[in-house]
């Protein structure tokens, strides 16, 4: 009976002694994991996943275009940056959807992130976008306004009681007609179908538009595609505005002239009206991205990146930046622009 008593009291103090040691490793374990687990730091939260979008433009344009590339550069950089590229109908939207997406970029160009900003034209019954701010010059927009070789169509004027697919509803294409026709008295006495892009393009090839106007990078897929099937001609809209005073009341429009060669010789060079277009984002996204997306498509392998998407990419140059500065920059982008040695603008200084 004794020894049955003592060897009961030995186990127990060894199942003591043993949950003594158990309770002793798992509370070291527990303070050792809290004294080497490191705090975390702005670096790592940088890495944390943040999801954009940039808003491009219609099938066949530029804006799509230069959006992708944006993005194909950050994906291999910044991997933690998820981004889509959101198709829409053109400069005009994206001013207004930039304003109110705290998470977007967009294209758009110099004329609407101006008036937006300002809450003029367009823009004026819904007041300004005053949350939208440049980042950077993307390209030159050429405005091209195609007709058939064989069309009686030879001048701005010829256009009167005609259909001209002026650019998606919504494009700063249109807006731009739109605003020389204008002055020129002309708007009203034509019909406008508002297609862009590869649509208009169609609708020109078919007889369904006598005129074809797209303000975009040269050369263009849709411009290349109808000259393969079709001779045509472009309108000289340099004159008319110059006689209109269109550069006047409208200073972010540039003069200029169709590039020799631009469509290998089937299209005649014309004077014509050039638009700088520019990247946009929200004043919300942060100034740590805005900088790395300069950063990245400025340097030699993410510009060359940018050129395989859209040659019209050339017009990315540090020189040409300043022409984007229409409107305060973002903070990122200020940055960026500052470390280069450009001069900034009083108009263009950050506000936030």
């Amino acid at each position: 009976m004794f020894t049955t008593n003592r060897s009961v009291s030995c186990n127990l103090r060894h199942i003591s002694i043993c949950l003594t040691l158990i309770t002793s490793l798992v509370l070291y374990g527990c303070s050792d994991k809290q004294s080497t687990e490191k705090p975390k730091t702005a670096d790592t939260a940088s890495q944390e996943k943040e999801w954009l979008s940039i808003l491009g433009g219609v099938i066949g344009g530029s804006f799509s275009q230069f959006a992708g590339g944006v993005r194909q550069v950050l994906a291999k950089h910044e991997p933690h940056l998820k981004i889509s590229v959101d198709g829409s109908a053109g400069s005009v939207e994206n001013t207004r959807r930039v304003n109110d997406d705290p998470e977007a970029l967009g294209v758009v160009f110099a004329a609407e992130g101006y008036l937006g900003y300002h809450g003029k034209e367009i823009f004026a019954e819904e007041g300004p976008k005053t949350n939208i701010r440049v980042v950077t010059l993307l390209f030159i927009a050429y405005d091209q306004f195609s007709t058939l070789a064989n069309s009686d169509v030879h001048q701005l004027e010829d256009i009167v009681g005609k259909k001209i697919a002026t650019g998606a509803s919504g494009s700063g294409t249109a807006q731009t007609l739109e605003r020389l026709a204008k002055l020129a008295g002309i708007w009203g006495k034509f019909t406008p179908i508002y297609k862009g892009g590869t649509a208009a393009a169609e609708a020109l090839q078919n007889g369904q538009v006598e005129g074809f106007q797209w303000l975009v990078s040269v050369p263009n897929s849709a411009v290349i595609e109808l000259t393969t099937i079709k001779s045509i001609r472009m309108l000289d809209l340099d004159t008319p505005a110059k006689k209109y005073g269109f550069y006047e009341k409208y200073p972010f429009y540039i003069p200029g002239a169709l590039p020799e060669g631009a469509y290998d010789g089937k299209v005649k060079p014309v004077k014509t009206i050039l638009m700088p277009t520019v990247l946009i984002s929200n004043k919300a996204v942060s100034e740590e991205t805005i900088y790395a997306i300069l950063k990245h498509i400025y340097s030699p392998e993410g510009h060359q990146a940018m050129l395989l998407v859209n040659q019209a990419a050339a017009d990315m140059t540090i020189e040409n930046g300043p022409k984007a500065f229409v409107i305060p920059l973002h903070r990122g982008a200020y940055k960026f622009w500052s470390e280069q040695g450009v001069e900034i603008p009083p108009h263009a200084m950050p506000v936030d």
